[in-house]
């Protein structure tokens, strides 16, 4: 269990709605303009947000990790993965409702072009799935290990 392991067993409760407000609104913050798929974002985040702390719920249940007041080191790796990924959303998430269609952060700063960002969008969405999908399954395994009787905690 190291610092890494701290800071998410801290950051893992406040990440769920951060995250998601700032994929909603932090384009705006950054300067791109907001249409409607502000609203869209709006009515999705709630979802977002409850599956998000799934993994936190079950990570209470994880017996070495409560003792260490930390997080395993896999399930670290998994939630700085999705929280990095839905960043990488924040910056490239395209307005495309409107007519003509907002550009995202970095387009709109003139970095790359909306196709590129779409596309860089479309990679961070998957690996943000699959992230979460991560989290989910080291915090089961977490569980899982402190629970067995066989498995001898390390330090």
């Amino acid at each position: 269990m190291r610092l890494s392991g701290r800071f998410v067993r801290v950051f893992q409760w406040i990440a769920p709605v951060l995250l998601p407000a700032l994929v909603v609104f932090g384009r705006g913050i950054l300067g791109a303009p907001m249409g409607w798929m502000t609203l869209i974002a709006l009515f999705a985040s709630p979802v977002v947000i409850i599956a998000m702390y799934f993994a936190p719920i079950i990570v209470l249940f994880d017996r070495d990790a409560k003792a260490a007041r930390s997080t395993r080191l896999f399930y670290d790796i998994a939630s700085w993965v999705t929280w990095g990924a839905l960043l990488v959303m924040m910056f490239t998430l395209e307005d495309g409702g409107d007519a003509p269609p907002f550009g995202s952060v970095i387009s709109t700063w003139g970095w790359t072009s909306s196709e590129v960002s779409s596309g860089i969008f479309v990679v961070a969405l998957i690996v943000a799935f699959l992230g979460w999908v991560g989290t989910i399954t080291t915090a089961i395994i977490g569980v899982v290990l402190s629970r067995s009787a066989h498995y001898a905690p390390r330090g």
